[in-house]
C-alpha cells in the first residue's frame, strides 16, 4: 500500500519535503480509513498500525527540525538521520 515512498530518499530540502510529506500523510489517511471500516481487523493490529503511523510522524518532525537547524546553520541542505532537540527560538 505505500507504494514505494518509504524506500524513496528524504529530500534535501523544504519545497521537495513538503510534497514528500503530502505523499506520506495520504498513504497514512487511506491506510486508518481501511482499517477503521474494517470490522475484520484485530484491536492490536489497528493498535501497531496507529504506533507505527505515530513513529513516521516523529521521524518527520525531526527531519524538519533537521532542515530548519542546518538553515540557522548557513548549511544549504540536510542530512537525513541526525536527530536534534527543539529549535531554537
Amino acid at each position: 500500500m505505500e507504494r514505494n515512498i518509504a524506500c524513496r530518499p528524504v529530500p534535501a530540502n523544504i519545497p521537495g519535503y513538503r510534497q514528500h510529506l503530502k505523499d506520506i500523510t495520504a498513504i497514512q489517511t487511506e491506510t486508518v480509513r481501511r482499517l477503521v471500516e474494517s470490522d475484520a481487523t484485530p484491536p492490536m493490529e489497528v493498535a501497531a498500525v496507529l504506533e507505527d503511523i505515530a513513529n513516521k510522524f516523529l521521524d518527520m518532525s525531526e527531519e524538519i527540525r533537521g532542515f530548519v537547524l542546518s538553515q540557522q546553520e548557513g548549511s544549504p541542505t540536510f542530512a537525513p538521520g541526525s536527530r536534534g532537540g527543539a529549535v531554537p527560538n
